[in-house]
């Protein structure tokens, strides 16, 4: 499947410390990259998992306008069919902004395999995460998150910082006939959260970045069923993201990981995590032209 993400990315006239970051001089970028998207279920010792497809995409931004164009297709499933065939539907959005970090969610998956050690097949189950997120970065003008994750700048020394986040989810988990949780065939959460963490990026030398980003926190909701009753209970939850990128003059290559884990509660307070997993592979391309000048 494809999908289409248009995002705004409006650079205001915030104060940077240029001995910490450095902006690329061009005016547009171009980046092709290859992901994966997953999801996974743990109930008690027991995994879920999709046979989730590898995308590959490319991503257009202008500097300084709102224009920010991606598109993405799922080439193949990554495991063969004895695995089964999942349905899915993955949309995200990552804003990096200088002190705001925006994540978006749509995430629709169906049919999951258990392998322990036989593989079993549930090509009803499903799993769909309606959700977003913001943190607030209180070291932004040191601390770069478009270095670390969009290669849009390049940060040029060693910085950390705090930061707050919230979010709000809806998450629905849809079980197979042959795998019920103490009976019910479904778990449909609404979750509010906070979680405090901390950022941190280090330049290895004038190439290389290291950087990072985590949270813990506590969500507070439950089945939909029970808020109805007015009955809220708390869990741990946990967001963390890191990148690895190699950084020149007017390109840069990066490896970079998402992951975003929670607990969902069901009607007699039976609990299951619901993990979020991205992977990325990408090269960024900076230019101010699609045309080179001809020399006279």
């Amino acid at each position: 499947m494809s999908f289409l993400i248009i995002s705004g990315n409006v650079f205001g006239q915030t104060k940077v410390d240029t001995t910490y970051i450095e902006s690329y001089r061009e005016k547009m970028s171009i980046t092709g990259f290859v992901s994966t998207n997953s999801v996974e279920i743990k109930k008690d010792h027991a995994y879920y998992k999709p046979n989730y497809p590898m995308n590959v995409g490319l991503d257009f931004a202008i500097k300084n306008t709102v224009i920010d164009l991606e598109l993405a297709y799922g080439i193949a499933p990554l495991r063969k069919k004895e695995y089964g065939k999942t349905q899915s539907f993955d949309f995200q959005v990552h804003h990096y902004g200088r002190y705001f970090v925006l994540d978006l969610f749509y995430q629709n998956y169906k049919g999951f395999y258990q392998e322990n050690p036989e593989i079993k097949l549930y090509p009803n189950m499903l799993v769909r995460q309606i959700g977003a997120e913001g943190t607030y970065i209180f070291n932004g003008d040191k601390f770069s998150a478009k270095a670390a994750f969009e290669q849009s700048e390049r940060q040029l020394k060693t910085a950390g910082s705090f930061v707050l986040s919230g979010g709000i989810y809806f998450d629905k988990v849809a079980f197979d006939k042959d795998l019920p949780i103490s009976d019910q065939d479904r778990i449909q959460n609404l979750l509010l959260g906070s979680s405090v963490g901390y950022a941190y990026s280090w330049p290895i030398n004038e190439r290389w970045l290291i950087s990072g980003i985590a949270t813990g926190g506590i969500n507070a909701g439950n089945d939909t069923e029970m808020l109805q009753k007015v009955k809220i209970r708390a869990y741990p939850t946990a967001f963390a993201r890191g990148s690895a990128g190699y950084h020149k003059s007017d390109w840069a290559a990066a490896f970079s990981f998402l992951i975003n884990s929670k607990s969902l509660s069901g009607l007699q307070g039976n609990t299951l995590n619901l993990t979020s997993i991205n992977m990325q592979l990408s090269y960024v391309k900076h230019f101010n032209s699609f045309f080179r000048k001809r020399k006279i």
